[in-house]
């Protein structure tokens, strides 16, 4: 074998760190992505524990406190957020949407309404493309209430994020640490390739002057 391909070796340990890099770093927005959605399902799970506290209180009632709470949360940066109330056998969208983007309808998506039937929550992931926008994927989180009542007189109420949503981002700093390093090593391997391959150049001349 031609010692001359070593030097292939540093340029693979270079693209294998940069795709390990890369990796993490996705892994790590994956994982901000579930914080966020779990923020999301806990505020909309104690909006829901509010209204079933008062079980003798009529479902009507509960409205303004489900609307606020929701237009609230709909507020929140790349957050969709909405409540709808059953209406003659459709849906009524009684919270005002404050979105950032172009307006998301879930009812548009039959995987989204094959979900809703026969669940009391549960959660989905819809992918769609804003107008003007990048496609992403929203996290959807649902739920009815409260469920003392009859199914044609609960709130659904829907929450829903995409890595828009996510406001913490990896530091710079790490980043360029992560480059860095790389550079560094591969720097260092290419130097150790070529002492290698100069030694051996001088032990074979020296053999053959022998």
């Amino acid at each position: 074998m031609n010692r001359k391909y070593l030097l292939l070796l540093p340029i693979l340990f270079l693209v294998a760190g940069a795709l390990f890099f890369r990796f993490a770093n996705r892994e790590i927005q994956n994982a901000l992505l579930q914080e966020k959605y779990v923020e999301i399902v806990h505020s909309v799970d104690m909006l829901a524990a509010a209204v079933e506290a008062n079980p003798g209180r009529l479902w009507q009632d509960h409205e303004r406190n489900i609307t606020d709470s929701v237009e609230y949360l709909d507020q929140l940066y790349q957050v969709y957020a909405a409540a709808y109330r059953p209406v003659d056998g459709g849906f009524t969208l009684i919270t005002e949407r404050f979105y950032e983007t172009s307006p998301f309808e879930p009812f548009d998506f039959c995987e989204f309404t094959d979900a809703i039937n026969g669940q009391d929550s549960g959660g989905i992931v819809i992918g769609y493309a804003p107008e003007g926008q990048a496609y992403r994927e929203l996290y959807i989180y649902f739920r009815w209430m409260p469920l003392y009542s009859q199914p044609d007189e609960r709130y659904l109420v829907i929450g829903g994020v995409s890595v828009h949503s996510v406001t913490v981002s990896v530091p710079q700093w790490v980043s360029a640490g992560q480059l860095a390093n790389m550079g560094v090593t591969f720097a260092l391997q290419i130097f150790c390739v070529l002492l290698y391959l100069r030694t051996e150049s001088e032990k074979t001349g020296g053999d053959d002057d022998a």
